[in-house]
C-alpha cells in the first residue's frame, strides 16, 4: 500500500475489513488516487492529496459515474470481489466502475478475448456481477453501462461495430468484417460454461435507415425524395437482419437474445441541409466527404417527422419478427419521444446544436439501465454463470 493514503480515513467503506488490507487492494487492480483527480478538469485543480482524491472517488465519484482510469489487473479485481465488505451496495458501485475496463484495448475479433477473460467473468458472477453481452453500431455504446443495484452489478461485454450496418452482416464480403466477428464471438461464448444465462442485446438498423439510404441515393443522383422506396429499403434491410439473427441462433437460444429497437433521429433538419456526413460510414463506403457532402446538399431530405415515422416503420417490423422467431424485442424508441411524436429535447446533446446522430448518454442513462436490468430479471438468477475457482490466468 502507498504510505500517501490514510487508511483510516476509509474505516467505515470497508468495514469490518482492515482498511489498509481493503485499499491495498484496490491499488492493486491498477486503481491511481492521483491518476482519478487528474482526470477531471473540476478535481485536478484542487490538488487534493491522494487520501483526499480517494476519498472524492468511494464517496462522490461512485454515484456520479465518474470513470477511473486504470489498466486493470484482473486477478486483483477478483480479489477485491471477494472481500466480505459489510457494504455490499458500495461494494457493487465500485466493481461496476472497475470491471468496465476489462475489455479495455480489445480489438476485433472479440470472440478469444471473451474466452480469456470467461473465467474471471464467471468469478466475478459469483460475487454479484451480472454480465451481458451487447453488439451493435455506435449507439449500442448507450447500453454499455455500468450500475448497481442493491448487491448486483452491470458488467458489459460490448461488441462494438461502429458505423455497422444491419444489411451487412451476412455480407461475407463486408469491408468491415462486423457479421464475421459477431458469428465467432457467438459461438465461442456458446461453448463457455454457464454462457446460456447471459442475456444478449443486438442494436442494429439505424445506421442504414438514417445514413446509408441517403447516401446511396446521393452517389446515385437520385434526388427526389420517395417515402416508398425509403420504406422499401427498411424492409430489405430488416429482412436481411433477421435472416442473419435466425442462423446466428438456434430457437431455443432466443428467449436470451434481445433485438433493440433503433433510437429515434436527432440529426436536425438544418444539418442535412447543410450536407452532413457520418465520417466513419464514407469512410466504410469509400466515399470522399467533402464529395458525399455536395451530393448530400442536393438531396430532398426526409424532413425529422418523416424520418421519426421511418425509424418507427423499422421497429415496428423488428417487433414483429420478433414474435414471430421467438426473440425478444426491447423498445428504445418510443420512450425517448417527446408530446409532439419527436425526440424529446432532454435527450438531444446541447452542446452539438443539431449536429450529433446520437442521443445523449447522460440523459438515457436512466431509462436504459433499468431496461437492460429488467432483461436481466427476464432471464433469471444465471446461476451457472457462477465459479467458486479463482481464476488461473494472471492479466
Amino acid at each position: 500500500m502507498t504510505a500517501t493514503i490514510d487508511p483510516s480515513a476509509f474505516a467505515s467503506e470497508c468495514a469490518p475489513v482492515p482498511a489498509a488490507d481493503f485499499i491495498s487492494l484496490l491499488l492493486a487492480t491498477g486503481f491511481s488516487a492521483e491518476a482519478y483527480r487528474d482526470a477531471y478538469g473540476d478535481l485536478a485543480p484542487l490538488h487534493w492529496n491522494a487520501t483526499q482524491a480517494l476519498g472524492h472517488f468511494l464517496r462522490h465519484g461512485l454515484d456520479e459515474r465518474r470513470d477511473a482510469p486504470l489498466t486493470l489487473d484482473r486477478r486483483a479485481l477478483v480479489a477485491l470481489a471477494r472481500l466480505k465488505l459489510r457494504n455490499t451496495g458500495f461494494k457493487a458501485k465500485l466493481l461496476t466502475c472497475l470491471s468496465q475496463h476489462l475489455f479495455d484495448d480489445v480489438a476485433h475479433p472479440y470472440g478469444p478475448a471473451i474466452a480469456k477473460r470467461w473465467p474471471v467473468i464467471r468469478a466475478l458472477a459469483g460475487d454479484g456481477a451480472r454480465p451481458y453481452f451487447i453488439a451493435g453500431d455506435s449507439h449500442s455504446n448507450q447500453y454499455h453501462l455500468t450500475g448497481a443495484r442493491d448487491d448486483t452489478w452491470l458488467l458489459p461485454i460490448h461488441l462494438l461495430c461502429t458505423a455497422g450496418s444491419a444489411r451487412g452482416l451476412a455480407n461475407p464480403a463486408s469491408r468491415s468484417g462486423y457479421g464475421g466477428h459477431l458469428r465467432q464471438a457467438v459461438r465461442i461464448i456458446e461453448t463457455l460454461p454457464g454462457s446460456d444465462e447471459m442475456p444478449f442485446f443486438l442494436q442494429f438498423g439505424q445506421v442504414d435507415i438514417e445514413f446509408v439510404y441517403h447516401f446511396r441515393r446521393a452517389m446515385d443522383g437520385q434526388r427526389a425524395l420517395d417515402l416508398d422506396d425509403y420504406r422499401a429499403f427498411c424492409d430489405a434491410t430488416l429482412e436481411r437482419y433477421i435472416a442473419f439473427v435466425t442462423e446466428l441462433f438456434v430457437p431455443r437460444k432466443r428467449l436470451c437474445v434481445f433485438l433493440v429497437a433503433v433510437f429515434p433521429p436527432a440529426l436536425s433538419d438544418a444539418a442535412w441541409h447543410g450536407g452532413y456526413v457520418n465520417d466513419d460510414i464514407a469512410q466504410r463506403e469509400s466515399i470522399p466527404p467533402a464529395e458525399l457532402s455536395a451530393a448530400i446538399r442536393e438531396l430532398d431530405i426526409a424532413d425529422l417527422r418523416q424520418r421519426t415515422a421511418m425509424h418507427a416503420y423499422y421497429n415496428a417490423g423488428l417487433r414483429t419478427a420478433c414474435r414471430r422467431h421467438g426473440f425478444r424485442f426491447v423498445d428504445g424508441f418510443t420512450p425517448f419521444l417527446g408530446a409532439d411524436g419527436l425526440v424529446d429535447p432532454r435527450y438531444v446533446i446541447p452542446e452539438a446544436n443539431g449536429a450529433e446522430h446520437h442521443l445523449d448518454s447522460r440523459a438515457t442513462y436512466d431509462a436504459l439501465a433499468a431496461m437492460i436490468w429488467l432483461c436481466i430479471d427476464a432471464i433469471g438468477p444465471a446461476e451457472l454463470l457462477k465459479s467458486d475457482p479463482p481464476p488461473q490466468s494472471p492479466r
